[in-house]
């Protein structure tokens, strides 16, 4: 019998409570405009902030980072602060040189390259991934004025 332990992997949502704010903004939104509702066009005008809505609560709700056995994965995170489509990005432990946050930005330097994504210092986010990558043994140095 095989006595291998299975490690479950630490999952980190990045934005869950931006997605509920969404929600409650689009819900408020509804309700003040509800008094146009009485023409197809009064419905017709809530269609595109609705659209809008579910897309970014999708989008918010889909973004993790996952620490598995081997290797963190960065599923649909923007990288490089620019304006370019989410992508999805995992890097073996062994690949990652060193995890520092530098000012507003998480910048990861792995044999891929290096890999930056935009994370406040004093964020809950920052604190789950630096318990996450200090318990798989790599440093998570915080250099920052903004402390």
């Amino acid at each position: 019998m095989d006595n291998t332990v299975i490690s479950t992997p630490t999952v980190i949502n990045t934005f869950p409570k931006m997605g509920y704010w969404v929600i409650f903004f689009n819900i408020g939104l509804i309700c003040s405009l509800s008094s146009n509702l009485d023409s197809f066009w009064g419905y017709a005008s809530l269609v595109l902030p609705c659209s809008v809505s579910i897309i970014i609560v999708r989008l918010c709700w889909q973004q993790r980072v996952i620490f598995g056995g081997s290797k963190v994965s960065f599923i649909k995170m923007q990288q490089n602060s620019d304006f370019s489509l989410p992508t999805s990005l995992s890097l073996h432990y062994q690949d990652i040189d060193s995890v520092r946050l530098i000012g507003d930005h998480l910048f990861i330097h792995s044999a891929k390259g290096k890999i930056n994504f935009p994370l406040r210092v004093k964020s809950r986010l920052a604190k789950k991934l630096k318990q996450a990558f200090e318990a798989k043994g790599i440093k998570f140095e915080v250099n920052s004025c903004i402390l």
